[in-house]
């Protein structure tokens, strides 16, 4: 079996939750992550697995850790196939890193993260999407194969590396939005885009929320075809209308959406547009007691934001969502009792609010409160049996 040559005793800097790992390895290919993984299996140990640990506080509380296995030295982007639109990368290279590179070629991977050291295999073990999903979906959408290191030692590969050979592809879905339950991600190969050639974005300000509810779904019924389409506020609200293509069709496209807007609006471009959609990203991890993700149905965003404003009678509330595809994010501030509450009260059946998972939280806040809200499924749980048989993966962290 192949042995993992860069290993160290966890540090302080290396905790979850205020939990230090026995060890942390950071394996340098796919077949020293596998042997790490099947070596901890053998001796049960719970292990972590980690990216750039911008997201290592998501998941529920931890009550030991014995290894943390690192993407850190898995940071070489294998291929660009600028010809084909692909790239294969590896699992520990940051996504800042990765868009810098593949602009050289003007092409990008069209997937945004609040977080700076965020590394492909943390963006996909998250399936973290922010604003650009409205036009390119999330990472899920957009990976077309990958390779993994799984606990019984073996590395696996599915899908392909052009976009039309989709074999295997359900693999990389699965995997995922899997915070890592599942298998270590060592590669994957995504579809890529060509950067647009110029963009602007409308910024609608508005006092009552039933008028922003109602011109958000005219843009949406209309033939616009937004790059990003996002709400957010808690007193006065704003909408956001991105439009990225050649300047003429730009052009064509803000008028016509600044016709179907009745708040106040102003038009950005260049680096004042960059600066709203960067605060936008940003904003919900800006000093918050708790941050919790939820979905609705596009159509029911009025009641969404009669939602947050009850809120705002038991804590400090922010929402910033996708107003198009209908998931977002809530910023919650105020006494832990405080966030508790609203959290039950988002959960309830009749809330216009779905799936609502506790991303950001105190260690105390989250063993009052589950996480992920609801138990893993039988199916679920029965591709944690297949794929991690001893049970060794996330520490407990979730969702399975």
């Amino acid at each position: 079996m192949t042995v993992v040559e860069h290993s160290r005793p966890g540090t302080a800097g290396d905790a979850i939750d205020g939990v230090t790992p026995v060890r942390v390895a950071e394996p340098s290919s796919g077949r020293e992550c596998a042997a790490a993984l099947a070596a901890a299996a053998a001796g049960g140990q719970s292990t972590v697995l980690r990216g750039g640990g911008t997201k290592m506080g998501w998941g529920r509380p931890v009550q030991s850790v014995d290894l943390v296995v690192s993407t850190a030295r898995l940071d070489e982007t294998l291929i660009h196939r600028d010809g084909d639109l692909t790239a294969t990368v590896g699992a520990g290279v940051p996504l800042g890193r990765l868009n810098a590179a593949l602009a050289t070629r003007g092409q990008w991977l069209p997937v945004d993260s609040a977080f700076a050291g965020a590394t492909i295999g943390g963006v996909l073990a998250t399936n973290d999407a922010g604003p650009l999903r409205y036009r390119y979906g999330t990472p899920r959408d957009l990976l077309i194969g990958i390779t993994l290191a799984l606990t019984d030692g073996r590395v696996v590969k599915a899908g392909g590396t052009v976009v039309k050979n989709v074999a295997g592809y359900d693999l990389g879905k699965l995997v995922t939005g899997s915070y890592g339950a599942l298998a270590a991600i060592v590669d994957a190969t995504f579809k890529l885009l060509p950067v647009p050639h110029t963009s602007s974005t409308l910024r609608a300000v508005y006092a009552d929320p039933d008028v922003l509810a109602a011109d958000a779904g005219a843009i949406a019924a209309s033939q616009l075809e937004p790059l990003a389409f996002d709400v957010g506020g808690s007193d006065h609200w704003s909408l956001l209308v991105r439009f990225a293509s050649s300047p003429a069709s730009v052009a064509t496209q803000v008028a016509a959406a600044r016709a179907l807007l009745r708040g106040d609006v102003s038009i950005m471009t260049d680096q004042e547009e960059a600066a709203v959609w960067a605060a936008q990203l940003s904003l919900p991890w800006h000093d918050p007691g708790a941050v919790i993700r939820c979905s609705w149905m596009p159509s029911r965003l009025a009641q969404v934001l009669a939602l947050v404003h009850e809120l705002r009678t038991q804590c400090d509330v922010t929402l910033i969502g996708r107003a198009g595809t209908g998931t977002g994010l809530l910023r919650l501030r105020g006494s832990e009792p405080a966030l508790a509450a609203a959290i039950t009260r988002a959960r309830l059946d009749a809330s216009p609010v779905g799936h609502v998972v506790l991303l950001h939280g105190s260690r105390s806040l989250k063993t009052q409160i589950d996480v992920w809200g609801a138990a893993a499924g039988a199916p679920a749980m029965a591709l944690k049996r297949a794929l991690d048989p001893t049970g060794i993966l996330n520490a407990g962290r979730g969702p399975v």
